[in-house]
């Protein structure tokens, strides 16, 4: 495994997590498959592995600029929990070239999204 290039993805996503809020499935995922060769499956569990520590050391940072609200926090850290131990369970049923595509749909939606600047109305 070459670290060299493993040192460059965590301060790559280090990065994007600091300055975006994001870092895991974005930037990780497709580096672990595009670059390292990683398996769908696995390159989506080893990125939720090292995200935690850093979106940690983001959220201690921000905690202390005071740039947290604490109320959509709980919320969203319950349901996300949940979400997140149905969406394992889920994507395991689902083969990685599939797994794959719908991911890339996600990231072209969300990027689409951003770029023209409307927000979904509820």
């Amino acid at each position: 495994m070459n670290i060299t290039g493993l040192i460059l993805l965590g301060l790559t996503a280090g990065f994007a997590s600091g300055c975006f809020g994001v870092g895991g499935g974005i930037v990780i995922v497709p580096a672990l498959i595009l670059f390292f060769g990683i398996p769908y499956h696995v390159a989506v569990g080893t990125s939720l592995a090292v995200i935690i520590p850093i979106a940690l050391a983001g959220s201690i940072f921000n905690g202390w600029l005071q740039k947290i609200d604490w109320s959509i926090v709980w919320v969203i850290l319950i349901f996300g929990v949940i979400g997140a131990l149905i969406g394992v369970w889920s994507i395991q049923k689902i083969p990685a070239n599939i797994a794959k595509k719908i991911f890339s749909f996600f990231l072209l939606y969300s990027a689409y999204r951003l770029w023209i600047g409307s927000p979904i109305k509820s």
